[in-house]
């Protein structure tokens, strides 16, 4: 079952973090994140506050150039930041490691999914960053499946609770 879309505005970095944050805290090893936006909408911003929000205290940073970073999340497993920016063929997937990274062993973020069209497919929760200002970001989240569904809902409760605050 899947929700309509949900947005929220962004107003600074700061509150980008704190939203991945709330995001992270829900996440179990099983769950994808799909993100898109352009360049420099926040992507990495976003994934900071996941990693931070399932426990981790490592420096997030884009893995461009390797395609995928692993956090190590002490009792909760491992979480998956992948980049697929550099990904121009599908033929390529198979050589940086994505298949393991969706064996359900962490949870998964991948930013650039539209150059795997088959990750649309899987159930996720998708976030697409818009940017609005030089600080200001609005972020619009779909579901597919009745994960991302429960998930949607949670995030939403704790942002409304002042989670973010």
């Amino acid at each position: 079952m899947n929700q309509p879309p949900q947005t929220y505005i962004l107003s600074e970095i700061s509150q980008t973090i704190a939203f991945g944050a709330i995001i992270g805290a829900l996440l179990l090893p099983t769950d994808l994140v799909l993100l898109s936006g352009g360049l420099g909408a926040g992507k990495t911003h976003l994934t900071k506050g996941i990693i931070a929000g399932m426990g981790s205290s490592d420096v997030v940073t884009s893995p461009t150039y390797i395609f995928i970073n692993e956090y190590r999340l002490a009792p909760r497993g491992v979480a998956f930041h992948v980049d697929l920016y550099r990904i121009e063929d599908s033929s390529e997937l198979a050589s940086i490691g994505l298949d393991d990274a969706l064996t359900g062993h962490g949870a998964c973020i991948i930013e650039w999914p539209e150059r795997d069209p088959m990750l649309m497919t899987m159930p996720h929760l998708a976030i697409t960053l818009t940017v609005q200002s030089d600080q200001m970001r609005l972020a619009t989240i779909l579901s597919r499946g009745p994960r991302a569904a429960t998930l949607m809902a949670e995030i939403s409760a704790r942002w409304q609770n002042g989670a973010h605050a």
